[in-house]
């Protein structure tokens, strides 16, 4: 082979790797892929964050009235209650048989005092004729009024023996939930015993306690005034949507001092008994209203360096991070603040990990499939 030839079919396969290296170079990347929506301007509750938790509203301890042999239980350890409803029994013999006493004494007494009456009725006309001395009457009518006062202490043993009998009868003084049993049936009953037979806990509606640290106090004080009625929803962790809207009916008269808080009583109603006595919520007392704020999806908001930040999208489909201020957050939205940012721009709410300040995005409505 000739060197002529040589050289040209180097140059040939020269050519021909320098065509297939252009073929094989990399295209531009394409724009990164983010979820957008616009942001919306609506009228904002603004909450203070706090952790409660839910408490009865009393607790009722359950003892006897009267002494004696407990005969039987209507309820069972854990169950729920009515107001009213006969929940255990005493025996209830030995003050029937008081009550029945009473009630014969009184009639003794009554026919006493009859007698009495017509003594003095009798004799009334001939002490005017002098036919019985002064004396003798007036002990006829002294009889009288002690018949009369015999019969009116009759009368109220009779009310205290019927007492003493109803109190044979425990019946639940509210309606809420029975704890365990300290005392069983066939036990003897003693009005001092310091051991209850059982505890009420009433469920609906229930008591939420909180605490705020003396500057948030200061701040709801200065918008709310002194009243005790300041609004407030509270929600499990568990169920951060189940809201359960409140009004404190108590908040202490002094800052705690070793903790620098305040402490607070409101009341929720509790129908469902979605609340239990015990369990922590989180809580959040309103302060004011923040007519037409600025409002974005949760996810929307990343912390960075300088504190809170969207990255919103311009007309030419390039990101641009902007810096806001939260006013308060919900499961549905967070309320922002910025001078860089208005009503109706767009904001990428999800991606947001491939995108940089500057960068060209592909932009795709929220829900949008």
């Amino acid at each position: 082979m000739s060197k002529h030839l040589y050289l040209i079919l180097i140059i040939a396969v020269c050519t021909s790797n320098l065509v297939g290296c252009r073929k094989k170079s990399k295209a531009p990347p394409s724009p990164p892929k983010v979820t957008v929506a616009k942001i919306q301007k609506q009228d904002v509750p603004i909450y203070i964050d706090s952790i409660g938790q839910a408490i009865g509203m009393s607790t009722v301890y359950v003892r006897p009235q009267v002494a004696g042999k407990l005969i039987k239980s209507h309820i069972e350890q854990g169950d729920m209650v009515k107001e009213g409803e006969v929940i255990y029994e005493i025996d209830p013999r030995p003050y029937q048989a008081i009550l029945d006493e009473a009630i014969a004494q009184l009639a003794h007494d009554e026919a006493l005092l009859k007698y009495a009456q017509q003594t003095v009725d009798r004799y009334k006309i001939v002490v005017e004729q002098d036919y019985v001395s002064v004396l003798a009457f007036e002990q006829y009518q002294s009889t009288l009024e002690a018949a009369k006062a015999q019969v009116e202490l009759d009368k109220a043993a009779i009310t205290a023996a019927k007492i003493n009998v109803d109190f044979c009868s425990i019946v639940a003084p509210v309606t809420g939930k029975i704890s365990y049993f300290n005392v069983f049936v066939g036990n003897i009953l003693a009005i001092d015993d310091p051991n209850q037979i059982t505890t009420i806990l009433p469920l609906s509606p229930i008591d939420i306690i909180f605490s705020l640290p003396q500057a948030q106090f200061e701040l709801i004080r200065a918008i709310q005034g002194t009243s005790n009625g300041w609004r407030f929803v509270a929600a499990l962790p568990e169920h951060p949507k189940q809201l359960f809207e409140g009004t404190t009916y108590f908040f202490d008269n002094q800052i705690n001092q070793n903790t620098g808080t305040i402490l607070f009583k409101g009341r929720v109603g509790n129908d469902q008994l979605s609340l239990w006595p015990g369990e922590f919520l989180r809580i959040k007392v309103l302060q004011n209203l923040a007519p037409n704020a600025l409002t974005v999806p949760p996810s929307s908001v990343l912390i960075g360096r300088d504190g809170p930040y969207i990255y919103t999208v311009d007309h030419d489909g390039k990101a641009a991070a902007q810096n806001v201020t939260v006013l308060t957050r919900t499961e549905e939205y967070i309320a922002i603040q910025s001078d860089a940012v208005h009503e109706g721009d767009t904001v990428i709410v999800d991606g947001q990990i491939n995108v940089a300040p500057g960068l060209l995005v592909n932009a795709i409505a929220k829900n949008t499939p």
